[in-house]
């Protein structure tokens, strides 16, 4: 009886433990997929930034302008009280990881500038904020999403001020150089999103609501001035549209190529970890190559 008792607490212990790891290495459910984030990598502790650069051909005026465009991608502390970075991590606080999209295109005699710095939550991915603008010769226009709310102001007839709701669970298309990522490996992988219209471009559609995208994902071998890489195309489509995304295999999985419908692409030129806030001196320019200064 005693040895059958024995037997019994062992094989108990075994099927503990059995479960216990199989617990343990279960992928978590967060974000976009069901595998643990790029978001959580270590890599973003290091106190620098993704920085990366891009060849960029936009779409404007009916023709495709060559220019140039920067993801920016970090990690910094949150004050949720006011919504901005925090100095040093408060009570309350959370990380996210910010990305500034910046785009500088020459459209004749004057170049559009503009910019998206997107906030994400570093645990969910969920979008805490959003900023952007778009200037040139003829004007400002300017965007913030905050607290559930989405503000456009415009210089253009027809649109001027405005305000509405942003669509719960919706994805910022400025964002999606960084929110994509987590698809490159999800599992499953979802079958549509809903993805709201840039609001860097600077002029806003008479009606700004998000489109459903069906979403595709495929292995790509790229060509792009940084080299010819391993990637992995996430593709959006509805009807003729299309926004492709094609992300480096390895993680942190930077962006490789974008493309649209239109015309508009971006592809990888340079890329490096970098603390460029402290690189703002005369011969620091040196790190971009002279064709996209």
């Amino acid at each position: 009886m005693r040895l059958l008792w024995r037997l019994a607490a062992v094989l108990g212990f075994l099927a503990l433990t059995v479960w216990l790891i199989a617990t343990d290495s279960a992928p978590a459910a967060e974000g976009l997929g069901s595998r643990p984030s790029w978001r959580h990598d270590p890599l973003w502790d290091d106190g620098k930034a993704e920085y990366a650069l891009y060849e960029a051909t936009w779409a404007r005026y009916g023709r495709l302008f060559p220019g140039r465009a920067l993801l920016v991608l970090v990690k910094e502390p949150w004050a949720p009280d006011l919504d901005v970075k925090a100095d040093t991590p408060r009570p309350g606080g959370f990380d996210v990881l910010k990305l500034n999209h910046l785009r500088d295109v020459p459209t004749g005699i004057y170049t559009y500038h503009q910019m998206a710095s997107v906030f994400l939550r570093r645990d969910d991915g969920s979008l805490r904020k959003l900023a952007a603008t778009s200037s040139e010769a003829c004007g400002v226009a300017t965007a913030l999403v905050r607290g559930g709310r989405l503000q456009t102001h415009s210089y253009f007839d027809r649109q001027g001020d405005r305000e509405q709701s942003w669509p719960e669970g919706a994805l910022a298309e400025d964002g999606l150089p960084a929110s994509l990522r987590d698809l490159v490996a999800a599992d499953p992988l979802p079958a549509e999103l809903e993805v709201f219209p840039s609001l860097m471009s600077g002029r806003y559609p008479p009606a700004l609501r998000p489109t459903r995208y069906r979403v595709t994902r495929s292995a790509a071998k790229v060509r792009v001035p940084a080299g010819e890489l391993a990637g992995v195309e996430v593709r959006l489509t509805h009807g003729d549209e299309f926004l492709s995304y094609t992300f480096e295999s390895a993680a942190p999985h930077r962006l490789l190529e974008l493309r649209r419908a239109d015309g508009t692409a971006y592809r990888l030129v340079k890329s490096e970890r970098l603390a460029y806030w402290k690189l703002n001196r005369p011969g620091d320019e040196s790190w971009i190559p002279p064709a996209l200064r």
